[in-house]
């Protein structure tokens, strides 16, 4: 793994340990905007938060267990798919949307990092 996939892994793993906590923490601003906003439940919050952690943590053990990275990196390319669907959904243009955008980028581009490092195990 380079430099440079590790920079990203890192950055996006402490950024969604980061979003997860404020969803489960239950923050008036993450509240306020899933279920006004967006129309979600508050227990969808907490669903989203709890996989967001998961994710996040995973992408910090798979620094060292590479499946973890890709799985988590897969997880965590979904829900970014999701939000910028929930976000022009909403009708809040795609200046909302460049966000999950770049995370959306930065995990396909550890999946396809990570799946690369694999094919190079198997020959």
């Amino acid at each position: 793994m380079t430099w440079t996939t590790r920079i990203i892994q890192i950055l996006l793993a402490a950024a969604f340990v980061m979003f997860g906590i404020l969803k489960l923490s239950t923050h008036d601003l993450q509240m306020e905007v899933f279920t006004s906003t967006y129309g979600y439940s508050v227990g969808f919050m907490y669903i989203v938060g709890a996989v967001e952690l998961v994710a996040g943590v995973g992408l910090i053990i798979g620094l060292w267990h590479p499946r973890v990275a890709l799985l988590s990196a897969g997880v965590i390319a979904m829900i970014m798919a999701s939000a910028m669907l929930t976000h022009i959904r909403s009708h809040e243009g795609m200046r909302t949307s460049v966000l999950p955008l770049i995370f959306l980028a930065m995990a396909i581009f550890i999946v396809v990092k990570s799946s690369r490092g694999r094919e190079r195990e198997r020959h």
